[in-house]
C-alpha cells in the first residue's frame, strides 16, 4: 500500500512539474505514465518541438523501460532532426523487441538520406516481401513514398545499365519507371512525380509517353511553367500523346 502510495506520489509530482493535465481518468501506473509520455512526444513532434519530444520520450523509457514504443519514436526524433544513423540504430532496436515491420520502412528512408542506397533498397525490398496487402493498403500513404523513393534511387544510379551495347533502353530508367508508377497508383496527383516519370521516358527516347505524363503534370499543377515548356518542346519534337497506365 505504501508502495502504491509513493508511486502515485511520483506519477503526480512528475504531472505538476511538467504542468501536464490529464482528463478523463487518473493516472495510476508508472506504464500507464509512460504511454502517455509517449504520445505527448509524437504530439511535441507533429508541432515542431524536438527538445520537448525527446525529452519527453527518453521519460517515458524512464518511467517503463519496457514501453519498446519509446524506441519508435525516438527513432522518428532521431529522423526529423537528420541523426540518421542514430535513428537506424534506434530502430534496429525496436525491431529486435518488436518485430515491427514499420521501421523497416524508416531504416530505409534513412539509409537513402545517407545516400547508402544498397541498404536502403535492402529495407524497402523487405517491406515488399513481408507487408500483406493488407498492411500495404493500411500503410498506404507510407508504401506511396517507399515507391518513390526507391524510383529515385533508380533514376539517380550513376552507372546506368544495357541490357545490350547497341540497347537504347536503360535499365535503372526503366526500373525508375517501374516505382513511379507504383507510387502514382496511391496518388496519381503527385506533379512532381509525373515530371520524374516523364524525364524517365524522355531519357529512353519515348517523347509520346514523356509529353502525356507532362501534360498530367501541367492538369494538376497549371502555374508551374516548367510543365508547359515541357509539352511546348515535346510537341515540337512531334511527339504525340501517348497514355500511361498507372
Amino acid at each position: 500500500m505504501e508502495k502504491d502510495e509513493k508511486i502515485q506520489d511520483k506519477i503526480n509530482n512528475f504531472l505538476k512539474e511538467n504542468k501536464i493535465n490529464i482528463t478523463g481518468g487518473i493516472i495510476s501506473s508508472e506504464e500507464e505514465l509512460s504511454s502517455v509520455l509517449n504520445n505527448i512526444a509524437i504530439d511535441d513532434l507533429e508541432k515542431g518541438k524536438v527538445d520537448k519530444a525527446l525529452y519527453f520520450v527518453n521519460k517515458a523509457m524512464e518511467f517503463n523501460s519496457k514501453n519498446y514504443y519509446s524506441l519508435f519514436v525516438k527513432g522518428l526524433i532521431y529522423r526529423d532532426i537528420k541523426k540518421y544513423n542514430e535513428a537506424i540504430e534506434t530502430f534496429k532496436e525496436y525491431n529486435n523487441h518488436s518485430n515491427d515491420k514499420l521501421s523497416f520502412i524508416y531504416i530505409g528512408f534513412c539509409y537513402a538520406e545517407l545516400n547508402d542506397t544498397e541498404n536502403a533498397l535492402n529495407y524497402f525490398r523487405k517491406c515488399e516481401k513481408e507487408f500483406s496487402e493488407e498492411e500495404k493498403d493500411e500503410y498506404s500513404s507510407l508504401m506511396c513514398a517507399v515507391y518513390e523513393c526507391i524510383g529515385n534511387i533508380y533514376m539517380n544510379k550513376e552507372n546506368i545499365l544495357e541490357f545490350y551495347e547497341d540497347d537504347k533502353f536503360k535499365l535503372n530508367y526503366k526500373l525508375a519507371i517501374k516505382y513511379y508508377k507504383m507510387s502514382l497508383r496511391i496518388n496519381k496527383d503527385n506533379h512532381m512525380l509525373l515530371n520524374k516519370l516523364a524525364a524517365c521516358y524522355y531519357h529512353l527516347e519515348d517523347g509520346d509517353k514523356a509529353l502525356y505524363c507532362y501534360e498530367e503534370a501541367a492538369r494538376v499543377a497549371p502555374e508551374n511553367s516548367a510543365y508547359l515548356e515541357g509539352i511546348e518542346e515535346l510537341k515540337d519534337m512531334g511527339a504525340v500523346s501517348e497514355p500511361v497506365e498507372f
